[in-house]
């Protein structure tokens, strides 16, 4: 989720718009808190000062910017799409709403909604490396290969030295399958910006794809010391410790990817394996039932699901997942292979 990229905090609206201390001192003083909290890190607190302005003056945009802002900071991204946008019409804080906005859709993977986010911010140059990092990535996502051409020319213009361009060149390395490239152009990537989000990862993934574990080991952890609640980072080193039957560690990882990020599939079926493993059939289909919803056309999940209903008896349901799957596989040999991100 493209986290540590943002230097959201230089924008912070205390007394703007139509908040006029005269008129509602109790507002001001709320707002005033609230911005000290945020900056002090800690944005739950912050979040509440924010609210209760925003009950005195909910129209304000200053302060929904803050209140978005300070969501946005709790990880809390959809819900910070909404004040975020109460913002917009609002000068000093039209161009960070839109660029948080980007980012968020960016981080959901609705590609087109980023794309017209942020397509006028290329010239901000506080943001204008990331905003076309985004637009490259968002456009290719979208299907629009000649915009997303264009955006990555005017990147490697304007940014010649960027972190961003070896992390793309990474990705199409790591596509053709050549891990050797891709392995020196994320590590690249990470020499200029030893906090580049997901790139400890990326090399990780690599590692892991390859069944060298103790070095995937290595760069996931390094990937959960920049940002503690990374699921995808948790979720592999679960796989790791499940190969190697260490059944506790893997649900306990399991679990942590799942609480970090509720919406992600595949730690719901890791953490069925962990708990067939242990005997607790139960709460295995549970998991397995939460992963199918999750991922509806992901023919593991259906098949895992099935597998766990025929061990519990229940032969019928089991069939007819069974069923699921085998559509699903006979789907994707129809399919014609297209480059893609085999992380997605």
């Amino acid at each position: 989720m493209n986290r540590g990229l943002l230097q959201a905090s230089g924008l912070l609206l205390l007394l703007a718009g139509g908040l006029l201390a005269a008129d509602a001192p109790t507002a001001a003083e709320l707002n005033r808190r609230g911005a000290e909290f945020l900056q002090q890190g800690d944005p739950a607190r912050a979040l509440d000062q924010f609210r209760a302005a925003a009950k005195l003056l909910p129209g304000d945009p200053s302060i929904q910017f803050n209140v978005g802002l300070a969501l946005f900071r709790l990880g809390r991204h959809r819900d910070a799409l909404k004040p975020l946008g109460a913002s917009l019409d609002h000068a000093p804080s039209a161009k960070q709403a839109r660029y948080l906005r980007g980012v968020i859709y960016f981080s959901l993977g609705e590609f087109a909604s980023c794309a017209l986010e942020i397509e006028g911010l290329k010239a901000d140059a506080g943001n204008a490396e990331h905003v076309l990092y985004m637009l490259v990535e968002s456009y290719r996502n979208a299907g629009e290969q000649r915009r997303s051409r264009e955006a990555f020319i005017e990147l490697s213009s304007r940014f010649p030295e960027s972190a961003f361009l070896n992390r793309l060149m990474g990705v199409a390395y790591d596509w053709q399958g050549d891990s050797t490239k891709a392995l020196e152009e994320f590590r690249q990537a990470l020499r200029k910006n030893p906090r580049m989000p997901e790139m400890a990862f990326a090399i990780g993934y690599i590692h892991f794809k390859q069944r060298h574990y103790d070095e995937a080991r290595t760069w996931f952890a390094r990937e959960l010391a920049l940002d503690p609640c990374y699921a995808k980072a948790s979720y592999y080193l679960a796989e790791i410790e499940f190969s190697q039957e260490r059944w506790d560690e893997a649900a306990a990882r399991f679990r942590k990817a799942i609480s970090c990020d509720p919406a992600y599939g595949d730690p719901y079926l890791g953490m069925g394996k962990a708990l067939e493993q242990r005997g607790d059939l139960k709460q295995a289909l549970a998991m397995y039932r939460e992963g199918v919803r999750l991922k509806p056309r992901d023919r593991r999940a259906h098949y895992a699901l099935a597998v766990a209903l025929r061990r519990d008896g229940r032969h019928k349901e089991s069939e007819a997942e069974f069923n699921i799957a085998r559509k699903l596989i006979d789907e994707e040999s129809k399919r014609i292979p297209l480059l893609g991100n085999p992380q997605n």
